[in-house]
């Protein structure tokens, strides 16, 4: 019997869409033929049907959902007073882990530009992650999960189990999101190696650079090489789908791009500058007149 698989991504916000576009575009070309479903709220849903139906014209699966985890207001103005307002708008990725319609899931971020296929990472066991950003110099001590990329087996109740978590976690921390509330609920993962995909799932955009040309990592198609990189992840407030590009900077990052290809050097900047082609492709997708 085969096994129902699926990747999945979640947003509570508009301004997202043209991120989960761009990275469903990298997905695609991967050759992968697993689907992507987007879970989205009812509600957004609702408010942008030409979005959304858009999003389904090109292949993605939307997935509505109504309840949201209830946010204590305290964490809310915890959060949004050390600058971190964006980690309460994460804990609805909780509910991924109830979809129990699939067998096994690949949770993606709408943040990341994929480079390799990843159907691989359905085969490893449950709460398999990785832990970003652990080689930048300063980050030695870090050993918790990060929670952009998870292999999942879904299970009904671990909704209300992570839900019950959230009064701890502000005690013990003031701030948090989704990522610290699993860190909380899964203690033991930093003595599970066997979960560590490896920082090749992930390296951080803003430390990729120090990544290649400090610690060996490159873009290659060897996608079993431990060093090549098989997801960026721009994390932070600022994503590269919210910026805008005048016409002259965008002829000078095509030229740029095409210069690269022309000498075979695919580096960090070269990847950027392909990431930045997707979002304008994503949001042409998205926004062009018909």
């Amino acid at each position: 019997m085969s096994l129902n698989y699926a990747y999945i991504t979640i947003s509570t916000s508009k301004s997202y869409l043209p991120g989960i576009m761009a990275m469903y575009l990298s997905l695609k070309k991967t050759g992968t033929t697993i689907p992507l479903y987007a879970m989205l709220p009812t509600k957004l849903v609702r408010k942008e049907t030409e979005l959304c139906d858009r999003m389904k014209a090109t292949g993605i699966n939307i997935l509505e959902y109504s309840d949201s985890i209830p946010i204590p207001q305290q964490l809310v103005e915890s959060n949004e007073n050390h600058g971190d307002s964006r980690f309460s708008h994460t804990f609805d990725k909780l509910l991924v882990f109830e979809q129990t319609q699939f067998d096994k899931i690949v949770y993606l971020d709408a943040d990341i530009y994929i480079l390799h296929n990843l159907d691989h990472l359905f085969e490893l066991p449950h709460m398999s992650a990785m832990i970003a950003g652990k080689s930048y110099p300063g980050n030695e001590d870090w050993t918790d999960l990060t929670s952009g990329i998870m292999t999942i087996v879904p299970k009904k109740g671990l909704f209300k189990q992570f839900e019950k978590m959230i009064p701890e976690v502000i005690k013990a921390k003031g701030i948090c999101g989704d990522q610290d509330i699993l860190q909380a609920y899964y203690t033991d993962w930093p003595q599970r190696p066997e979960l560590d995909m490896g920082e090749k799932y992930g390296v951080i955009a803003y430390y990729a650079k120090y990544y290649e040309q400090h610690l060996g990592y490159k873009y290659t198609n060897q996608v079993d090489d431990p060093y090549s990189v098989s997801v960026i992840h721009y994390a932070g407030e600022k994503k590269p789908w919210m910026q805008h590009w005048s016409p002259l900077s965008v002829l000078k990052q095509e030229l740029q791009l095409t210069a690269l290809r022309l000498i075979s050097k695919r580096n960090t900047d070269a990847v950027l500058l392909e990431y930045k082609h997707l979002v304008r492709k994503a949001r042409k997708l998205l926004y062009a007149k018909p």
